[in-house]
Parts: C-alpha cells; structure tokens; sequence
C-alpha cells in the first residue's frame, strides 16, 4: 500500500510508502537536552514523536504553533519523525535533537495538505530560539517563504557558525524557490536537492542554477529513503524535505565554517 502526501503551505511535497508496522512500545520522556558532549541538532517541522528509535536522540520540544503549548513529542502528522529518524540514523556519531514544532493548530487550508503554516512568525521565532541554545545544525525540511524576518533569522544563525539546511523544494524548477534565505547565510546555509537510488536527480527537485554563485547546493539521496512515521511504522519517503537531514548529518562531521560578521 502506497500513500501520496503532498505537504502544503510551508512543507514539500513528498511520498511515503508504508511498510509493515513495528512494536512501537512506550517511551519515557527524555531528560532536557542530555550529554553535552553530543551535537544538537534544531528540527523546525511538524513535531517530532517519541519513537522507540528517538528515545535517547529527542532532549526537548518547543511549540511555535500553538497557545497553550500542545503535549511534547505527540505530532498530528508524520513529517517530523520522519526527518528526525533520517538524520539519526545518517549521523556518523550520537546526536541530540531540539523539536520546534510549527504546524497550525487550526490544522491546513482547503486547497493544501498538513503540516502547513501560515504565519511566517512560528518559523522566525523557532530560529531564533534554536539560535540562542547555540545549535550545532538546524535543519529546515519546508518550503519557506521568502520574508524578511525568516531571512534575518537565518542570518543572524549562519553569522553565529550555525549550520543551517533548508530543502530546495519539490516544484521541478531549474532554479531554488528559497535563494534570498540561501544567500544570506552563506556560506553556513545549505539547499539541498534529492537524488534517486542510482545517483540521478530526481525530477520533482528544485535544481541549482546553471552558473551558481553566493550559495552552497548539495545532493542528496532523496528518493525511496527508509525511514519511521509517528506511529512507528516503518515507511520510505521521497522529496528534498528528505534528502535535507541527510545532508545535515553530513556536515555535523566537518569543521565549523568561518563565522559571518553580523550585519546590524
């Protein structure tokens, strides 16, 4: 059986196939950000389930979308698990990770498909907040819009050393729809496009431009990619929004870019 989620308003369009369930048991809640010694990791999406798998990954959540706050690590849609799951497992070495939930609570228009968000200020805040906990990655698997305050945000994160992953989108064209926010960061901010098994990009990916300049672009896998949904069943997932944390586990391994001077 096959399911087809498109991720409207700020989130990409993706497959996910279902795979047999797994005895997800019950989880405990993790104690606040855990061992120092571990990178920690921001994941600005849907919210992020406590999994069998994430139990000793997921030190906190934040909820942007919502007030009151809604009850830590138990999402209305999968999207975030599933990135959580794909950058644990790609990490070369233990992480941590900081959930900021953004999805509307009042859920998603007519015409669009969870997780959406309409207001630019849950996904400017959520940067800022990861920027001040001094995350090592943040890792934006959304389609964001390209507004001042978010650019600012992820400025303001780049130019502290923060590595900042943004999906390039699932719309085909032959350029990022997401380039203002690319730029501003650079060169800590990276898109990312998604490849298929056999190294080829895959046709719903935003491309780099031909004559690339003043961004970073990376590919990933990002078709197919084998992942956990919030309810512990095991799915494999296609779109830029999960060749993102693949490419951020990546660059939790490498040396901590050049910092940025602030621009005031």
């Amino acid at each position: 059986m096959e399911l087809r989620v498109l991720w409207g308003c700020l989130a990409l369009a993706g497959t996910i196939g279902l795979l047999p369930a797994l005895n997800a048991g019950a989880a405990a809640a993790p104690e606040a950000h855990g061992s120092a010694k571990r990178p920690l990791v921001a994941i600005i999406d849907s919210g992020i389930a406590l999994t069998p798998e994430l139990q000793g990954v997921l030190v906190a959540e934040y909820d942007y979308g919502a007030t009151p706050s809604r009850p830590a690590f138990q999402p209305t849609y999968d999207h975030g698990t599933m990135v959580a799951t794909i950058l644990e497992r790609e990490a070369k070495e233990p992480v941590r990770i900081i959930s900021f939930r953004i999805d509307d609570a009042r859920g998603c228009p007519e015409d669009a498909n969870p997780p959406c968000q309409r207001d630019v200020r849950p996904i400017a805040q959520a940067i800022r907040k990861a920027t001040e906990l001094r995350v090592s990655a943040i890792n934006i698997s959304l389609n964001l819009k390209e507004d001042p305050r978010i650019v600012d945000a992820i400025r303001d994160a780049a130019a502290r050393g923060i590595k900042v992953v943004m999906a390039a989108g699932n719309d085909g064209l032959d350029h990022p729809g997401n380039l203002g926010m690319a730029r501003a960061g650079y060169p800590n901010t990276v898109l990312v496009g998604a490849l298929d098994a056999s190294g080829q990009p895959w046709e719903g990916t935003n491309k780099p431009q031909a004559n690339a300049t003043g961004y970073r672009y990376a590919w990933q896998l990002g078709v197919d990619v084998p992942t956990i949904m919030a309810d512990g069943s095991e799915a494999v997932a296609t779109g830029t929004s999960f060749a993102a944390p693949i490419e951020t586990a990546k660059l939790l391994t490498e040396a901590k870019p050049a910092t940025i001077a602030l621009v005031n």
